[in-house]
C-alpha cells in the first residue's frame, strides 16, 4: 500500500476592499511595470520592513504603528542612449 503524501494547505488569498485612494496608490506602484499581485506583495514587505526596523530600534513600542515614517531614496540618473557621449 502506497503511503499518502501529506498535503500542504495554501494560505487563502487576501481580499482588500477597493477604494479610490487604494486604486490610486496601486496605480502608482504599478507604474514600475509590476502586476497588481506583485505590487501588493512589495507594499506589504516594504511596510513590514519599516515596522520591524522601528520596533527593533525602539522608536515605537512593539506592535504599534508610528504616526509618521520616512524613507531614503538614492538618486539614479536616467540611462543614456548608446549614441550619446558623456
Amino acid at each position: 500500500m502506497a503511503t499518502k503524501k501529506p498535503t500542504r494547505r495554501r494560505p487563502s488569498p487576501v481580499s482588500v476592499p477597493r477604494t479610490p485612494e487604494f486604486d490610486d496608490a496601486l496605480a502608482t506602484v504599478m507604474r514600475t511595470s509590476m502586476t497588481q499581485s506583485d505590487a501588493v506583495r512589495l507594499a506589504v514587505r516594504f511596510l513590514a520592513h519599516g515596522l520591524e526596523s522601528a520596533w527593533t530600534a525602539g522608536a515605537v513600542p512593539d506592535g504599534t504603528v508610528p504616526r509618521r515614517m520616512s524613507m531614503r531614496v538614492q538618486r539614479q540618473d536616467p540611462p543614456q542612449a548608446a549614441n550619446q557621449q558623456v
